[in-house]
Formats: structure tokens, C-alpha cells, sequence
């Protein structure tokens, strides 16, 4: 999982993210404005000016979040302001140790709490508490209190800088921006048919598309706003309908299996240049000029896998191909024919929506909103995990500014900047954060070191500099040690420039970093923990029942009646959806009560958004101590099965016919597979289950009838489009997977639960 991560943030680097810039032209960008006052300062005579202006512009940096142009200065200029202000009452407090203590514990129990109290601190976040500390430290070092409170011009003005460089080199908004949003879901399919491509690879349940997804249904849905477009909306919403649809068909087809030898090759070709398809619309739509409209050529890769399934069905006739294998062929292929219909088109609209990629797109306003009294009344209480973050970080952070005050400890600043920097709500997290910082620390101090003591010259620290903090910005995204390997070397380097740097601070650094990821993880243990195993247990029983009333809802949609003479469906139009293909006979009964089509997303998007939340859980769960091993491994199986569950049923959607309505026994099934999976109190899923089990079994001879029928079919070279074959056709994947799924549904957990441990 944390391979998969890392990768997905790696591609990052190169590709755009959703409403960004690449991160490499972000790295650059900072790079670029960060270290500008440096050799500007040095050709001035005054580096010792230029190094606090670029440490005004490198807090600033911390402080932007991101968003609309507008916005987004705004905040930089806020953060500025409140930076260089801090700045100033650290250099005026020198000496007046309980006045810094008591700044510094206001500044960092207001980061903690954040959004809670205003949206503001969300992006000052701690460096308010930064530019105390780094004044504090500043003071009886390098400079006197009286020589340093000027420098708080110095810092305000580095800061105004990164803010007016940032507006000037943020694009305005346009369409583009969402175009990156629309392209990700797409990139994500693509790379889930690039592993089922190969036949020998695990057929395991398609990469996570959802929350792509919803991103790009909520771009869309902002064209359609006070300030938006909608022509553009109108444009853009069937490339979100098309890339669900394009999940959905991928997540069918990865429940079909590994092809059979004899169709292996073809299909291997038709599932890689459908990837490649998908990868070069994702590109149509990120780049500013768009490549060419797609070739016209299905030929070269569906035309092979249907000639290969001819044969196995004429072979299957002679008896020397297996009938399953060949109805297994047929359904991959299918399912392949479907991808790339949808696939063609949804090219051609990419191509023609990002032709208007420089179409200006002013964002809607949104402003968050601002909490009640009666909502910050009841955060500030220890049952909320908030406030209890806040006093925690402030507790350790201000203990452990005192000790090194008392101590009287070299840059034992930096001891409470690591606090800062680790120490996050859940357990899990700042351990991981704490292994990330040290060993980051132990990197670029040495570094730092080694730089220090060999590189003398202005202009070439400047240069350094400028490397070190373009290559930190753009790693930044990948992985927090990567950041902490180039960051550690900036700080020491940017005093350097000012005054000859002593390479022994690089190795105190490394120290102090040891003595605050130390405390943070011990404050983090024992002060008022937020422990994520407890809540494991709640979170598997919330994602279990949104499973539930996603199968329940599914399975009502697939038995929806139709009245009589009304046309059900039966096949995938051109652009993925359901088109009608024969009527009801009349006094057909459906066998289930019908959903509503329109229950189905937000059934979907509850139940992806639990098992996600479920998920999230138990990874940080089994990272923390305390708690009942066996226990947490039963759940995070559990939730697992629930995961698999959700792709199966949007898989068994794709497959939703008129004759799929009136398989046998699907009253049944529905009946009960919903409270199996989540039995109400006092019910025994016993009987759930072997209700399902009855069902199965009946959809199973039903099938193998149909398929006997069908070998006699064609020993008797009846090989046509015969009834037989389109019940086979219209049937088999649904009951298939309703056997699948009857198969996932977890059962109850038998053992204790993981509270008990606490």
C-alpha cells in the first residue's frame, strides 16, 4: 500500500495534479522566488539583510495552500504580515523568558485547534510559532535583541515578496485547471488495465478510482456555479459519466479472471492499447496543445480477440476446448468491445474540450465558514480529539522549550521546532513522522556539514541553496524525509551566507532533532492519546452497513420491472450507458422491489467513502501499541472483504439486462444477502447465509442448464446467436457474480472485539 502511494505521488512530479501545476515546476518556482533575495543582497554588500528576507520568503512558502490566484495571495500576505509581527515580539521578549513561553503556548494551541477557531490558522498553521522560535534563537547567537528587531522588517519584506512573486507566477484560472482534474480518473483506469493485461498477474480488485471520481464530479459541478460556465459544464459532464463508466466496466472485467491460453495474446494486446488509449486522453487533456484525435483502427486490437474467441467456440464444438473457458473468452471480450466504444468516444470529447483549455474559468467564491460560539464551546473539551491535540502539542512543544532554556542548551530551539514538525493527532502518524524526521536529520545534517565545512563562498552557497530548495519543494509531495533531507541544510545554509557557519551545528541540530521527535513521541503516548484501535471496530460496523444498503440498492436496481411494452435494458450504447433492447412479456413478474436508478451514487459514494474511512483505521491501528493483535487483523480482513464488495457490486451493475431481472431465485437472494451482511439485532446471519447459499445453488443449475443446452447446440453446429446463447450471455456474468459475492460477504466476527484491549 505504501509502494502504491509513493508511486502514484511520484508521477506527480512530471504529470500535473489536479488544479496544479506539476510539482516540479512548483519546486522550481520556489526555488526560484526563495533564493532571489540572496544574490541580490550579496551584489548590494548586505547578505546579512538578503538571508532574513529569504527567511521571511521560506516561512511564507509553508503558508501557501494552494487555490485560486486571488485567495491564495491573500493568504500569503496574511501569513506574512503575522510572521514578521511574531518575529518582532520574539526579538523584543529576548530575555523575558515567560513572556516567550506563554506567546509561544498561545501560538502553537491555536495552530492546534486550526479551522475549529478560524480558517486563517488552517494555513498559518505553526509558523507564526516558527518565527518566534527562530527569533528567540537568534538572539545571543548572531545578534544582539537591539540588532535584531529591524530584522523583522527584513522578514515582512521577504514575505511581501514571496507573495507578489507567487500572484505574478500563479496562472490565472482556467479551464485547463479542471481538465487536470478530469484526466485523473482516466490515468487510474489506465494503469489498473495495464496489470490486468498480463494473465499471469493476480486478479485482484482495480485500483482505487472513487476519490478521483468525486474530485472530477466536484470540478464539474463548480462550472455550474454564480461564476461558472455552463456550456463548459455541459462539455465536461459527460466525460465524468464516461470515466465512471469506464471504472465500472474495468472492475467487471478484472472479475472475469485471467484469460484462457487460447485468447491470452489477443486479449493481452486489446487490454494494453486500451491502457495506452486512456493514458494518451489523460495527456489530451493536461497538455495546453492536445495531441491529434485518436485513430480510427479497432481493428488492430478488438478484431484479433473476437477471431480468437470464433475459433475456441468452433473448437469448443469438437469437443477440444472447455465451454466454460470459451464462455469466459466471450464475456472478456465483450467487456474489452465496451471499453474501447466508450473509449472512442470519450477521446473525441477530450480532444475537442481541451482545444479550449485557454478558456478563462473565474473560480466561484467560496468562503468557509466561520464557527459558531456554540460549535468552539464544544470543541474546547477533551472528548473532542481536536482540543486534545492542541493541548497535547502545547504541552510538549512549551516543556520542552523550557528544559533547553533551563538547560541553557545550544539551538535548543530546534528541539522544539521538531515537536512542531512530528507531532500529529493519531499515534500512528507521528511515530511514522518521527523515523522520517531523524532519519532526515541525520542525512541532510551531514550534509550540511560536509557543505559548511568545504564551500566558503557566497555565490556558491546561493547556488546550493537555490538546488537544495528547489529539490526539497518538489520532493515535499513524495515523502516527508525527503523534505526534511533537503530542508535541514537550507536553515544552517541561509546563515551561512550572512556570516561564516560552524559545521558542529549541523551535528547539534541532529541532537536537538533526537531530544524533540524523543518528546513528541513520548507526549504523544501518554498525553490524552487519540487512539485509532478502539474505533476500528465502529468504523468496520459503519462501513459494513453502507456496504449493506449499497448491495441492497444495487440488487433492487438489477430486478427493476418494467411495464408492459416498455422497452428494458439490455446492451452498452456507444458511450457506456444502457440502451434498450427488448419489452417485457406481460404477467412477467420482476422478482425484487425496484430501486430507483438514482439511489445507486450516493448509495456507492457512502459506501466507498466508509470502507475508505475503515481502511484509513486500521493502518494507522496496527501501528500503534496496546491493542489485541488478532483482533485488528479480523477487522482489517473484514474491511478488505467490504472493499472487494463494493467493486464486485459495481462490477455486477454493468451487467444490469432485462433478462438479468428474472434470473431465478434473485427474490431470494435479495432477500437476504443484505442482511447477511449486516443482520439486524437479534437475527441469526446463519439463516442469511444459507438462505443465500439456496439461492446460489438454484442460479448455479439454472446456469448449468443452459449450458448443457448449449453444448448440444453446438455438437449440433447450431453455432448462431440462438436463445439459448443470449440467455447464456445476458445471465451467467450476473449469477457469477452474485456467487461471488455471496462468497465475500464476511460473516460475523467471532471473536473479541478490538475495544477490549483498551
Amino acid at each position: 500500500m505504501t509502494r502504491h502511494l509513493a508511486g502514484r505521488r511520484t508521477t506527480g512530479l512530471f504529470s500535473p495534479a489536479p488544479g496544479s501545476r506539476p510539482a516540479v515546476l512548483a519546486g522550481l518556482g520556489n526555488g526560484i522566488v526563495i533564493s532571489a533575495p540572496l544574490p541580490a543582497g550579496i551584489a548590494t554588500g548586505n547578505p546579512q539583510a538578503a538571508a532574513w528576507a529569504t527567511l521571511g520568503a521560506y516561512l511564507a512558502a509553508f503558508t501557501n495552500k494552494g487555490g485560486p490566484r486571488g485567495s491564495r495571495t491573500c493568504g500569503l500576505l496574511v501569513a506574512a504580515v503575522v510572521d514578521a509581527t511574531v518575529f518582532w515580539i520574539g526579538a523584543r521578549a529576548a530575555g523575558l523568558f515567560p513572556v516567550t513561553l506563554a506567546v509561544l503556548a498561545a501560538l502553537v494551541f491555536l495552530a492546534g485547534m486550526g479551522t475549529t477557531v478560524h480558517p486563517t490558522l488552517e494555513r498559518l498553521g505553526t509558523m507564526p510559532a516558527t518565527a518566534l522560535l527562530v527569533a528567540a534563537g537568534a538572539v545571543g547567537t548572531t545578534q544582539t535583541p537591539a540588532q535584531l528587531r529591524p530584522a523583522a522588517l527584513l522578514v515582512l519584506a521577504g514575505g511581501l515578496w514571496y507573495a507578489a512573486a507567487t500572484a505574478v507566477l500563479t496562472p490565472a484560472p482556467r479551464l485547463r485547471d479542471v481538465l487536470h482534474t478530469l484526466a485523473q480518473p482516466y490515468r487510474a483506469v489506465g494503469r489498473t488495465l495495464s496489470v490486468l493485461a498480463v494473465p499471469q498477474a493476480p486478479r485482484t480488485a482495480p485500483a482505487h478510482t472513487a476519490d478521483a471520481l468525486r474530485r472530477a464530479e466536484a470540478a464539474t459541478r463548480a462550472l455550474r456555479g454564480p461564476r461558472g460556465d455552463e456550456h463548459l459544464a455541459e462539455l465536461t459532464d459527460p466525460l465524468v459519466r464516461k470515466a465512471a463508466t469506464l471504472a465500472d466496466l474495468t472492475a467487471a472485467l478484472a472479475a472475469t479472471g485471467p484469460p484462457p491460453a487460447a485468447v491470452a495474446t489477443p486479449y493481452t494486446t486489446a487490454t494494453t492499447r486500451a491502457a495506452q488509449q486512456l493514458a494518451r486522453l489523460a495527456d489530451d487533456l493536461t497538455r495546453r496543445r492536445p495531441t491529434t484525435p485518436h485513430d480510427s483502427a479497432p481493428e488492430t486490437s478488438i478484431a484479433p480477440l473476437e477471431a480468437a474467441c470464433d475459433r475456441m467456440r468452433a473448437q469448443s464444438a469438437a469437443g477440444a476446448e472447455s465451454y466454460p473457458d470459451t464462455a469466459r473468452a466471450g464475456r472478456q471480450r465483450r467487456l474489452l468491445g465496451r471499453i474501447d466504444a466508450v473509449l472512442t468516444t470519450a477521446r473525441t470529447d477530450a480532444h475537442r474540450l481541451a482545444q479550449l483549455a485557454r478558456t478563462p474559468l473565474p473560480p466561484p467564491t467560496t468562503r468557509a465558514p466561520r464557527p459558531t460560539a456554540a460549535r468552539l464551546r464544544d470543541a474546547m473539551t477533551l472528548t473532542s480529539a481536536t482540543f486534545r491535540h492542541a493541548l497535547r502539542a502545547t504541552t510538549v512543544s512549551t516543556a520542552v522549550f523550557a528544559l533547553t532554556q533551563a538547560t541553557a542548551l545550544p539551538h535548543g530551539e530546534w528541539a522544539t521546532l521538531a515537536v512542531l514538525r512530528v507531532l500529529r493527532p493519531q499515534y500512528a502518524v507521528t511515530r511514522e513522522r518521527v523515523v522520517q524526521r531523524v532519519v532526515g536529520n541525520l542525512v541532510g545534517g551531514s550534509c550540511a556539514a560536509l557543505l559548511i565545512a568545504a564551500v566558503h563562498t557566497q555565490a556558491a552557497i546561493c547556488l546550493i541553496l537555490f538546488v537544495i530548495i528547489t529539490a526539497g519543494f518538489t520532493l515535499r509531495p513524495v515523502n516527508y524525509a525527503f523534505w526534511v533531507i533537503f530542508g535541514t541544510p537550507v536553515v544552517l545554509l541561509i546563515g551561512d551566507v550572512s556570516h561564516p557557519g560552524d559545521w558542529h551545528d549541523a551535528l547539534v541540530r541532529i541532537a536537538m532533532t533526537f531530544l524533540g521527535t524523543a518528546a513528541a513521541l513520548l507526549g504523544s503516548r501518554l498525553l490524552w492519546p487519540s487512539w485509532e484501535h478502539p474505533r476500528l471496530a465502529a468504523e468496520t460496523d459503519h462501513a459494513r452497513r453502507a456496504t449493506a444498503a449499497y448491495l441492497d440498492t444495487a440488487l433492487r436496481s438489477l430486478a427493476r420491472p418494467a411495464q408492459d411494452g416498455e422497452l428494458a435494458p439490455a446492451r452498452a450504447a456507444p458511450d457506456g450507458e444502457l440502451a434498450p433492447a427488448r419489452p417485457v412479456p406481460d404477467g412477467e413478474l420482476a422478482p425484487a422491489r425496484a430501486a430507483p436508478d438514482g439511489e445507486l451514487a450516493p448509495a456507492r459514494a457512502a459506501a466507498e467513502k466508509a470502507v475508505a474511512r475503515a481502511q484509513s483505521t486500521a493502518h494507522h491501528a496496527h501501528r500503534e501499541p496496546g491493542h489485541d493483535r488478532a483482533a485488528l487483523d479480523r477487522e482489517a480482513a473484514t474491511v478488505a472483504a467490504l472493499d472487494r464488495l463494493v467493486a464486485l457490486i459495481a462490477a455486477l451493475m454493468t451487467h444490469r439486462t432485462a433478462r438479468a431481472a428474472h434470473v431465478p431465485a434473485l427474490a431470494l437472494y435479495t432477500g437476504h444477502a443484505a442482511p447477511a451482511l449486516d443482520p439486524a439485532p437479534g437475527e441469526d446471519p446463519v439463516v442469511h447465509a444459507d438462505a443465500l447459499a439456496q439461492a446460489v445453488e438454484e442460479m448455479s443449475l439454472y446456469l448449468e442448464d443452459l449450458h448443457t443446452r448449449r453444448r448440444q447446440e453446438l455438437a449440433s453446429e447450431h453455432t448462431g446467436d440462438t436463445a439459448v446463447r443470449v440467455r447464456i450471455r445476458e445471465t451467467a456474468p450476473v449469477i457469477e457474480l452474485l456467487a461471488t459475492i455471496a462468497d465475500t460477504i464476511p460473516g460475523p466476527d467471532p471473536g473479541p472485539s478490538a475495544t477490549a484491549a483498551t
